[in-house]
């Protein structure tokens, strides 16, 4: 995954197009960008919506909190459908691995799960989370988790100045956390939608950081997260020629003055394995 489109549930136009749409995986979100009073009305929305889509997207749902008013609806609207058309539910406010048994023993067995990290408890229980068997991913939210370590900003999501890469630490420990239980790591959003230079720069530092994938909250940002988390010809170009001078050497050898060894070619490999991803 490179792209993911959260959705209003409330805005039936909105999932629509999303599905013509060149991002990897929809989320359908019942969670913040619904209000209390539009809930009801998009809960019945996707139960007529999901019970007829047909898409090779991979389709996900955002539920509320558990502990809200709202989570029962949301179970007993996942829970009736038969055959599940939802290829994960996306949990937020997940603090600890309890959070993560709980929903698990309230959802359909075997549910993929897939986790928001937004809190410092959050983040602290991480691999805990990321250990239970139904996780396949942790997505970072940085909006929340700022307001949780008290972090000041003018904008959602985005530290002052003088703190500008203050995110990416965070950030580190869900991809560490995730990648040492085999799971994928995500990105959360970038909200300045208009800031494509911004936008681009997020997600690049992302995904040298080792994340996966970024949420995307707005159309606009779809091309320029796919463009950022797709491997360039040239970089595939230079994975090949790595492998292919490790394979003709004795173990260790020099690409134009770069030192090539197992691990370079594991990191060559990875690339590799992840254009393949895509292209599938």
């Amino acid at each position: 995954m490179r792209s993911l489109l959260c959705v209003p549930a409330s805005q039936p136009k909105m999932v629509e197009k999303a599905l013509t749409l060149d991002c990897d995986q929809i989320i359908l979100d019942l969670e913040d960008s619904v209000t209390p009073a539009d809930k009801v009305a998009a809960r019945a929305y996707l139960k007529d919506f999901l019970s007829k889509v047909e898409s090779k997207k991979k389709i996900s749902l955002r539920v509320n909190e558990l502990s809200s008013t709202f989570a029962k609806a949301d179970i007993d609207l996942i829970c009736g459908f038969n055959p599940q058309p939802l290829s994960s539910v996306i949990l937020p406010k997940i603090h600890s691995l309890e959070d993560v048994k709980s929903w698990a023993a309230k959802l359909p067995a075997n549910m993929q799960l897939e986790v928001q990290i937004e809190s410092a408890m959050g983040l602290i229980n991480a691999p805990q989370i990321a250990s239970h068997p139904q996780v396949i991913s942790l997505a970072f939210g940085p909006a929340d988790f700022m307001a949780s370590a008290g972090m000041p900003s003018s904008n959602p999501g985005t530290p002052w100045a003088e703190a500008a890469n203050a995110l990416q630490w965070p950030l580190m420990q869900v991809v560490i956390a995730a990648h040492a239980h085999a799971k994928t790591a995500y990105d959360g959003p970038y909200f300045q939608i208009t800031d494509d230079a911004g936008l681009s720069s997020s997600a690049r530092t992302a995904r040298a950081l080792g994340v996966d994938g970024k949420w995307v909250i707005h159309p606009n940002q779809i091309a320029l997260v796919n463009e950022a988390f797709t491997p360039s010809p040239a970089e595939i170009a230079h994975a090949k020629e790595i492998i292919d001078a490790f394979k003709a050497s004795s173990g260790a050898t020099n690409l134009d003055g770069l030192m090539i060894d197992e691990a370079s070619k594991k990191v060559a490999e990875r690339l590799l394995e992840r254009v393949a991803q895509i292209h599938n």
